[in-house]
């Protein structure tokens, strides 16, 4: 009896142990699925997102600088990176090398001297070969950029595992002519594409490409799915910039003085066209310049604009604005002669000169405009006093940044001092240091009426929905009296026809003008007994202006005076340009009405 009772015990036994297993493994189960659903459902969450979406970062394109008359003078050009995965090669890295070198060695610039051109093809061997063999890397760049002719010589090789990512570069279509203006793209400490110089530095925000990032769903592969994109920033490209630079203007401005700086041994060069009522600048040249898409190559020095950042002391053309403040102060008079006038001026132990040892005594103020009268200059700073010629040369913004969409924008030392021997020299156009585009931004003035106005470089501004925004004419104020400014006209006429660049004017139009021979100053102090810089500047026709025009000789060698160099090179522009911007004969004379 106890027998049977022992039998059906471990069946029940049994029964019990296997249902406590199952009871505590589905516990576990339990436990397991509370933890992956509820303590880790975050990081699953995340796991997954990743698994099956990624995101995709896009750029947009640079915004591109045209010229007013809508040719681009910055383009973006398409050009390819070369790529490997030297996991995938199927054949010898140096086979493969072999077979590209002679073609990658085609997008090198060289020289013609064939061990230079061998040299270069052994050095790009070697960088392919070391690419290719590095199995350790699923994917190397073997070259950029790559030209579309490139690529498709590579592309009918049929190497595999070879392949090309497009990407965009600046480009230069009108190459050199505008380096000075545009500046050039190049990467920043973190490796982005950024401007500097010129408008590419000055507007560089205004320019640059947005990026985007958009989230989509992925097969395991990666491969995007059809219809999948979850969440997508919009690309931006970057604004794009017109000019007020004429095409025309520019070519015409660079060829006549790349001809010059040849014809009269010059070591440096300037042109500068504006618009007298509206300060937009029309062409602006220096030489010695550099190409833009091929920076590297030249020295830096070469990258600023020298118009705005190069001080110098202008000499005689600085003459102007003392003629002009004495005018509009009525300490002076076209006809008021000058007693002071008979010999040399002196100043304790300095002795002040006229440029050709010539004097004239009781010289008229309009006289000594067109003969470059020194003495005349010192009895009218002298008329005006220290105070009152400082006060003017700073209405007229001597030594102030131009306020212009150029990098280099800058201001130039103001004098400090204005004691009667800097009075005297400031009155003639030395012992001050201003720019090119500060010279000819205050005569402008008289040009204008008496009103500044601010030179400028951009005509409009367009972003990636077509919209304009147009860049107004700014006046900078009222200088001096139109009235004084019409006088200074009529004196700067006569200094023209009648100064010693007389040989160089026209008798088809008239011209307000003046020369400027000035000294170079010796770093040991003094000044260079052989070095000049010679200038002209002038606007025409006189009375009712289409341009205003600078002209600047840096150490000309075949002459030091301007009248023989920078003169003729004026007039030379300026019958073109009174063609190109359609000035009809009939007003080259005309006075505006009054």
């Amino acid at each position: 009896m106890r027998k049977n009772n022992d039998d059906q015990t471990l069946p029940q036994t049994r029964a019990r142990v296997l249902f406590s297993i199952l009871s505590i493994g589905f516990l576990g189960v339990l436990i397991r699925l509370f933890y992956w659903q509820v303590v880790q459902a975050a990081t699953l969450q995340k796991a997954a997102q990743n698994q099956y979406q990624r995101s995709v970062s896009e750029t947009g394109t640079r915004g591109l600088i045209f010229t007013a008359d809508n040719y681009p003078l910055v383009a973006n050009q398409e050009v390819y990176r070369l790529f490997a995965q030297p996991k995938l090669v199927t054949l010898p890295a140096q086979q493969i090398a072999a077979l590209l070198t002679p073609i990658l060695s085609q997008e090198i610039e060289v020289s013609t001297i064939s061990a230079e051109t061998k040299e270069i093809e052994e050095k790009l061997l070697l960088q392919l070969e070391t690419k290719l063999a590095d199995t350790s890397k699923n994917w190397v760049s073997l070259f950029q950029p790559v030209s579309k002719e490139t690529k498709e010589k590579i592309e009918a090789l049929g190497l595999f595992a070879l392949g090309f990512d497009a990407y965009d570069q600046r480009w230069y279509p009108e190459a050199s002519i505008a380096a000075t203006l545009t500046g050039f793209v190049g990467k920043n400490n973190v490796g982005e594409d950024t401007g500097y110089f010129g408008i590419e530095g000055a507007l560089n925000k205004e320019l640059s490409a947005r990026s985007s990032t958009s989230t989509i769903l992925a097969d395991a592969l990666g491969q995007k799915l059809l219809g999948s994109q979850l969440k997508s920033t919009k690309v931006l490209d970057g604004r794009s910039i017109t000019t007020t630079i004429r095409r025309d203007v520019q070519f015409l401005l660079y060829s006549q003085l790349e001809k010059a700086m040849k014809q009269y041994g010059a070591k440096q060069g300037e042109i500068i066209v504006m618009e007298p009522k509206t300060g937009r600048i029309l062409g602006m040249v220096a030489l010695p310049n550099y190409n833009p898409a091929d920076f590297s190559k030249f020295d830096a020095v070469l990258y600023k604009n020298p118009s705005i950042v190069s001080g110098y002391e202008p000499g005689s053309t600085f003459k102007v604005l003392t003629v002009a403040a004495g005018i509009d102060s009525n300490k002076i008079k076209p006809d008021t002669t000058c007693p002071s006038c008979a010999g040399p001026r002196t100043f304790g132990k300095y002795t002040i000169r006229t440029w050709n040892d010539v004097y004239n005594p009781n010289i008229t103020m309009e006289d000594a405009l067109a003969k470059s009268d020194n003495t005349a200059m010192i009895f009218i700073a002298e008329q005006l006093g220290a105070k009152t010629f400082e006060e003017y040369l700073k209405k007229f913004k001597i030594g102030e940044e131009i306020g212009i969409d150029l990098q280099e924008d800058t201001t130039t030392p103001f004098p400090e001092k204005f004691g009667p021997v800097e009075l005297a020299t400031i009155s003639f156009g030395q012992g001050i240091s201003t720019t090119s585009m500060q010279l000819l931004r205050a005569i402008n003035t008289i040009a204008n009426q008496g009103m500044m106005m601010r030179p400028s470089i951009i005509e409009k501004v367009v972003d990636e929905h077509h919209q304009e925004t147009i860049i107004e004419p700014i006046e900078e104020g009222q200088v001096i009296s139109p009235k004084a400014a019409q006088t200074v006209v009529d004196m700067m006429i006569t200094s023209a026809h009648s100064g010693e660049a007389q040989w160089a004017a026209r008798n088809s139009y008239s011209v307000a003008g003046k020369t400027g021979t000035s000294q170079v100053p010796s770093p040991s102090g003094g000044y260079e007994e052989d070095k000049t810089i010679a200038s002209f500047i002038g606007f025409a026709p006189a009375h009712n202006p289409a341009f205003i025009m600078f002209v600047k000789l840096t150490e000309p060698t075949s002459s030091p005076w301007a009248a023989e160099t920078a003169a003729p090179l004026w007039y030379t522009i300026a019958d073109n340009l009174l063609l190109l911007l359609q000035v009809p004969p009939n007003m080259y004379e005309e006075r505006p009405i009054e």
